[in-house]
């Protein structure tokens, strides 16, 4: 079987590399913008520090942590500036599914899961295994 590419292809990728270079400053300054949003988060205590959401992580749930995001929530007032703090979570299972946890970023109470066979990926506390 062969697989044929467009004449056109290499344009294509030489535009997308253009492009991305053109981004890639402001691509930067949101990092460091985001960086320092959540800096002060921690400073003021608005939110744990990543460790501990990973210690947390890893202690109610099997998996690969994929990604990390610390978010803003509007319709909770919890932080300085009138809005609550999320850490979201993308996690691979075992399973081979993609799992989003979301975290209160101020005490690490695990507020939402939203994923396919998102139970399976979830490590038996003691007392489940007492109920068996």
């Amino acid at each position: 079987m062969t697989i044929g590419f467009s004449p056109n292809a290499p344009r294509w990728l030489a535009l997308l590399v253009v492009v991305g270079v053109m981004l890639s400053p402001l691509m930067a300054a949101a990092d460091a913008d985001d960086q320092e949003v959540a800096l002060d988060a921690l400073a003021r205590g608005d939110a744990k520090p990543l460790i501990q959401l990973l210690e947390k992580v890893e202690s109610l749930y099997q998996g690969t942590v994929l990604e990390v995001e610390l978010e803003t929530d509007e319709h909770q007032v919890l932080s300085d500036d009138g809005r609550a703090l999320i850490y979201e979570i993308k996690l691979l299972t075992p399973q081979g599914n993609v799992v989003k946890l979301e975290f209160d970023a101020k005490t690490l109470e695990l507020l939402e899961v939203d994923g396919h066979d998102s139970e399976d990926a979830r490590k038996k506390r003691k007392k489940d295994h007492d109920d068996d």
